[in-house]
């Protein structure tokens, strides 16, 4: 049994993406928290140490002794090669030609670079190390985890990378050239989706989260803005050529479960608004809200509390709706909806789950239904020439002493009544 759908569909809602204040921990001395989602005592979630936060998000914070995901990589048939030393830039220029810069950030800049040998086009990402450490401190973890996660990975729906240079001052990382732009921008551009094609792409999602669990590898910030196109597709019919990429808040699972409270408000489990102990099922609910955004152009929920929920506001607040614009909508789709969408972290899909269901497969995702999504979803506040972008203004800004996302301060100082229906605007990672 999926998530708990209502029979009347939801015509005028509050905005899908609003900006609120960040998350506050829950002061409550009492435990209103007994649903059948993997339990962690108050005691122990209260006791937690926050060693770092980024907009009221702790950072995951490093066990002593754990394995790295450079262990995990042994049988991966290609590995990137780390090059770390006072020679690292000498043996990167040796290696590619940088050419001209493709976004510029505050905590990276990042070039189009060439392999000289075979002419191969890049994305090499330069990293200040002591400039991350003096304004963004903490940050540097978050690299190294990308660079370790992506090292461990290989697969055709996944960012790949080639080369890193450690050196003293900087870090470079050659990755994979991504030239297409956001998945969500290209659907917004091509003007019209059907169900299949739809399926195609969620399918080849899918396939990657299967790959990622089995390395017991959990991405933990799977939105739109991280599901890019190596290239446009030449005309419609051609298949589209999507990659999960940023997988710095990713985490190799070690244990059955993480603790670290950390993502995208959007698309956050309701474990995880709840401070449990969590697992890779994060991941498939996250998937469940790509999924709904795809096919009808806004958020399905507003997870944007500002405190713990408990059992029962997390069963009526994650109550599975659909706007009037999606009543063509297959039942096969509506179903797996249900299933990625499901409060119930047991019950909730497994990605295997979600990779055999019929509408992903293909079998039973109608071929010429046409959604209404791609004019409802907004395209990102700038398009990039380049897909290996950096964020503009590091993507987040410091208010108040802690960091938010760059459009939070306008919204905190424009209180007007939300507009009456749901729109699809875009969130960052805090």
């Amino acid at each position: 049994m999926g998530a708990q759908q209502s029979s009347s569909e939801n015509d005028d809602c509050d905005p899908c993406f609003a900006f609120r204040a960040p998350f506050k921990r829950y002061a409550n001395s009492t435990d209103p928290l007994g649903s059948p989602l993997p339990d962690t005592p108050i005691s122990t979630r209260k006791r937690r140490e926050f060693s770092s936060r980024y907009g009221g998000l702790e950072k995951e914070v490093s066990t002593a002794g754990q394995s790295s995901f450079y262990t995990s990589n042994a049988n991966n048939s290609r590995t990137a090669d780390v090059h770390e030393g006072s020679d690292a830039e000498a043996v990167l220029y040796e290696k590619y030609q940088l050419m001209e810069v493709l976004g510029v950030g505050s905590t990276s800049t990042c070039y189009r670079c060439v392999d000289k040998k075979t002419g191969a086009h890049y994305a090499c990402k330069i990293i200040d190390k002591q400039m991350i450490e003096e304004r963004f401190h903490g940050m540097m973890e978050q690299f190294h985890t990308e660079i370790e996660a992506l090292r461990a990975l290989n697969h055709p729906c996944i960012i790949q990378l080639l080369d890193v240079f450690i050196s003293e001052q900087k870090i470079f990382i050659v990755m994979e050239l991504m030239e297409g732009g956001e998945l969500f921008d290209y659907v917004v551009q091509k003007g019209t989706l059907t169900e299949d094609e739809a399926s195609n792409i969620v399918r080849k999602v899918t396939s990657a989260m299967v790959y990622m669990h089995s390395k017991n590898i959990v991405h933990r910030d799977l939105k739109p803005e991280n599901l890019l196109l190596r290239r446009k597709p030449n005309n419609p019919q051609d298949s589209v050529d999507v990659k999960i990429i940023d997988f710095g808040l990713s985490k190799c699972m070690t244990e059955p479960v993480a603790q670290s409270f950390l993502g995208t408000r959007g698309y956050l489990a309701p474990e995880m608004l709840q401070r449990r102990d969590y697992t890779k099922a994060v991941d498939t609910w996250a998937l469940g809200v790509i999924v709904f955004v795809l096919l009808c152009g806004c958020l399905p929920f507003d997870d944007d509390s500002a405190t713990v929920p408990s059992d029962d506001l997390v069963r009526a607040k994650f109550v599975l709706r659909f706007p009037r614009w999606a009543k063509n909508l297959s039942p096969s789709a509506k179903d797996l909806l249900s299933h990625l969408l499901d409060v119930n972290s047991a019950r909730r899909y497994t990605a295997e789950q979600a990779l055999d269901h019929a509408w992903v497969t293909g079998k039973a995702a109608p071929k010429g239904n046409l959604l209404s999504s791609p004019g409802r979803i907004r395209k990102s506040p700038a398009l990039r020439k380049g897909a290996n972008r950096t964020p503009q203004n590091g993507g987040r800004q410091k208010i108040s002493g802690k960091y938010c996302p760059p459009n939070r301060k306008q919204a905190a100082n424009n209180k007007l009544s939300p507009p009456p229906r749901r729109v699809m605007a875009r969130k960052t990672s805090i």
